[in-house]
């Protein structure tokens, strides 16, 4: 399996807790057995939007981030399923299967989204014309990369498992293919409600210890939780009084 690290440009901090707020708030309030956090937005009901997106005009880039860590990982599967249809839509089948979708914070960089457990089907990328197309559109001075995916198209059905992987990774960091696959899981994810542009994707042999990095969906950081529901609560107040006056 490989893992696909996939690099954010930018991010619509606004849009994405519009889109993925509410239905987590939903999910708190419908909980049998609900945390502190899941009380507290359940409570917030409708004011939990805007109250989130005030606090935006204060909160640093790397807050701004963790806000949505949290709600990608409350949103895993729904953002995960979403760019597997459009891959599959994009390439005419299941042929690139995302199995986790896990956000990272990046110490001092924007946060990076880690594809992991990806599954791919060789076979059925030889013959998608994205993969045919695209290695002759490798450009010139790039030769030698260019002949290793020729021989991929010419012998990969001969190849041994791990030899076909190798030359799969290098067939997935070809400008052209790299691209288009960008595209394809960023409309996903934009149809999923996480308002982003990619700005580089690297294909790699998975190693399997990102997956203790995951956060899980259900628990953000404690200072954070804390900080967050403060904070949240004092722009619900700001916003009630204003009501009332």
């Amino acid at each position: 399996m490989l893992d696909i690290r996939l690099e954010i440009g930018r991010i619509n901090y606004q849009r994405c807790i519009e889109a993925m707020l509410p239905p987590l708030v939903e999910h708190c309030a419908a909980k049998k057995d609900p945390g502190e956090l899941d009380v507290f937005l359940a409570g917030l009901g409708k004011d939990a939007v805007p109250a989130a997106c005030a606090l935006l005009e204060r909160m640093s880039v790397d807050e701004k981030d963790k806000m949505v860590i949290w709600l990608i990982m409350s949103h895993e599967e729904r953002l995960r399923n979403a760019s597997n249809r459009h891959l599959a839509a994009f390439l005419g089948g299941e042929l690139v299967r995302i199995g986790r979708l896990i956000a990272l914070d990046q110490p001092g960089s924007r946060m990076t989204l880690l594809a992991s457990q990806v599954e791919i089907d060789y076979a059925g990328l030889l013959d998608c014309p994205l993969v045919t197309e695209g290695v002759e559109n490798i450009s010139g001075d790039n030769g030698i990369l260019k002949g290793a995916a020729r021989m991929m198209l010419s012998m990969g059905r001969l190849m041994s498992p791990a030899a076909l992987e190798k030359q799969g990774l290098n067939l997935l960091g070809t400008q052209r293919i790299k691209e288009k696959l960008m595209h394809a899981i960023t409309e996903g994810l934009q149809q999923a409600g996480l308002d982003i542009e990619l700005a580089d994707m690297t294909a790699e042999q998975s190693a399997g210890g990102q997956m203790s990095q995951a956060t899980d969906g259900t628990v953000i950081p404690a200072d954070y939780e804390k900080k967050l529901m403060a904070d949240m609560t004092a722009e619900v107040q700001k916003l009630r009084g204003a009501a009332r006056a």
